[in-house]
């Protein structure tokens, strides 16, 4: 098999399947950890193999190229990068920084054996269809590539249900005096009896999400959310929603139960842990 037909062998054709229906279904079917974890396996699988079909030369490094490529992906030195591409591109580029992705890497040295060792993996033989194949994979793949980090919506904007609860080992009153102690402010708005459904709540406004202390990754708007004491030495949490400072509404339904378990995540990390 010549180098420029990798993209034909089975284990690219099944990579990018995965890749695909990873990104663009799974993760929003079933948002968990594997399926978190899945595209960047199948990426970091099939993105050498396709950058070799292209270059040729570049066989030998590619694997390695990709994987230090990917490392600067994750690190939050990169963010001047994404945003001046976002600033001057027609396109909106987001990554999360999370380093538990960092273990996809080990996919690595299976690409790179793929594309140095040559066996005839081809499944289709005959020179016209393999021609057409070869160019229609190299787009779908490209599509692929950018789907993985153009997000299928604009950033977060307008109110997301979350609705998930946590017991906390604090009196209610403690709870409040550890979110204060926080920086955070922890107000409480009575039941309005003039609406209907109307509920009393507290609100904590512009959570930030650090790295090392010192980073500022992302900002929440605002959380609503519910405090009951359901002992002298415990209290349930249960959040509401959370509002981005952007207008604006979400309507994709599997895009709001997506980005639902992501900050519901994303709030246990950076906020709920840390009052315990």
């Amino acid at each position: 098999m010549k180098i420029r037909e990798l993209i034909l062998n089975p284990y690219f054709i099944v990579g990018l399947i995965v890749l695909l229906l990873n990104d663009f279904y799974l993760k929003y079917e079933y948002g968990n950890f594997i399926t978190g974890k899945l595209s960047d396996f199948a990426g970091l699988l099939i993105f050498p193999m396709f950058v070799a079909t292209i270059v040729p030369r570049l066989n030998k490094s590619i694997s390695l190229l990709t994987g230090l490529g990917f490392i600067l992906w994750k690190l939050p030195l990169f963010t001047p990068v994404i945003d001046f591409i976002n600033q001057y591109s027609f396109v909106t580029v987001y990554r999360t920084i999370d380093y538990s992705d960092y273990i996809a890497l080990c996919i690595l040295p299976l690409s790179h054996y793929l594309i140095n060792h040559q066996e005839r993996y081809s499944i289709l033989n005959f020179d016209k269809i393999r021609s057409y194949s070869k160019y229609a994979l190299l787009g779908i793949s490209f599509f692929a590539f950018c789907a993985t980090s153009v997000p299928l919506r604009e950033m977060p904007q307008g109110t997301i249900f979350i609705g998930d609860s946590y017991k906390i080992k604090l009196p209610k009153d403690s709870v409040i005096s550890s979110i204060k102690r926080l920086g955070y402010n922890c107000d409480f708005h009575e039941r309005d009896t003039t609406k209907h459904g109307s509920i009393s709540f507290y609100q904590t406004d512009n959570i930030i999400q650090y790295y090392q202390d010192s980073i500022v990754l992302d900002t929440i708007a605002s959380m609503k959310y519910e405090l009951e004491e359901l002992n002298s030495k415990k209290t349930k949490l249960t959040i509401i929603n959370i509002t981005f400072s952007k207008e604006g509404n979400i309507q994709n339904w599997k895009t709001l139960k997506s980005m639902s378990k992501t900050y519901s995540s994303w709030l246990k990390d950076n906020l709920i842990e840390k009052i315990e």
